[in-house]
């Protein structure tokens, strides 16, 4: 029914709404928002209403953040956005995602450096479609 679907288009444009305005603060904390589900399905939202990427941009300047959790959620969510998104790779590196990232990959803390490294192969691979 139309009300049905109403309601369901409002609750993933709520859900994106608190996924944007999280990363807009900076604050970054795992939940349900930084899964592969979730960037699946809002991949296209990435893009912005202006097409310029800027939660992608954002995401990038946090993984300079002194906070570990939030740089290796951003690790984490650049990296799903690279593998669902049909140019994200060159997206990701045409923002400095991949040399940052290349960085992290020996950082002290282990999430960070396995966040990193999950990115970076994410980043790297051409067809996802090939690996098991």
């Amino acid at each position: 029914t139309l009300h049905w679907l109403l309601h369901e288009n409002h609750k993933e444009m709520s859900r994106w709404d608190v996924y944007k305005a999280e990363v807009e603060s900076g604050h970054l904390t795992w939940s349900v928002l930084h899964s592969e589900k979730f960037v699946k399905e809002n991949v296209k939202s990435f893009e912005g209403p202006n097409g310029d990427f800027s939660i992608l941009k954002i995401l990038v300047t946090l993984l300079s953040q002194d906070d570990e959790d939030v740089v290796a959620i951003a690790c984490f969510d650049i990296g799903e956005f690279v593998r669902h998104y049909p140019s994200g790779r060159a997206i990701a590196k045409r923002l400095g995602a991949k040399d940052i990232v290349m960085k992290l990959i020996n950082h002290e803390n282990a999430e960070v450096a396995q966040q990193a490294l999950s990115c970076i192969s994410k980043i790297l691979v051409q067809n996802w479609k090939f690996v098991a």
